[in-house]
């Protein structure tokens, strides 16, 4: 089986008036923990954000780093990695009104991804301090899922094939990075 390339996915930088504000609902959410939530267990999540409804990007980044993703793109989540994801409508309210064509998007696969590995360097700070540098890697392979969230950063990462679909389907307000990867 050949190993796919993997990339850190996030919402493209534009500033924190481009953040949606969580006003209710979300803190009931279980995403910090990757469990499935039953429909009954769906908080309503309202968010507002101070854009013009017609100009947001398909993926917009929460104040509480949640990821939110328009209804157009998340039939590509949900064909390729159905087991690995869920989406939760939201509420969004914009400058120009309210719409319901935002997700939340919930990753159910977490597991250690980076490694932080001791350099053997240092910097000293002040007399009395010193700065330990280390390196970060990231795990060659997401264990058979095509999106997954480290357990420890938070951060996302998808496969090569993921990264391929959102750009042929030219989804707007996300940033690819690639990762330095090890083989473990």
């Amino acid at each position: 089986m050949s190993r796919e390339r993997l990339y850190r996915i996030e919402a493209e930088a534009r500033g924190s008036a481009w953040r949606a504000r969580v006003l209710t609902g979300i803190q009931r959410f279980r995403f910090f923990k990757g469990e499935l939530l039953a429909p009954t267990e769906r908080p309503y999540v309202v968010l507002s954000i101070s854009q013009d409804k017609q100009a947001l990007p398909d993926l917009i980044e929460t104040d509480m780093g949640v990821l939110l993703i328009h209804e157009r793109i998340g039939p590509i989540f949900m064909n390729l990695c159905p087991y690995d994801i869920q989406l939760v409508r939201v509420e969004l309210h914009t400058s120009t009104g309210k719409t319901d064509q935002y997700c939340a998007l919930n990753v159910l696969r977490r597991f250690e991804i980076e490694h932080l590995e001791d350099s053997g360097e240092y910097r000293p700070l002040d007399p009395d301090r010193l700065y330990f540098l280390s390196h970060q890697t990231v795990r060659l392979n997401l264990f058979g899922h095509m999106i997954a969230q480290d357990q420890n950063s938070q951060r996302l990462y998808v496969t090569e094939r993921l990264k391929y679909a959102l750009q042929a389907k030219m989804v707007t307000g996300l940033a690819f990075k690639k990762t330095k990867e090890q083989t473990a």
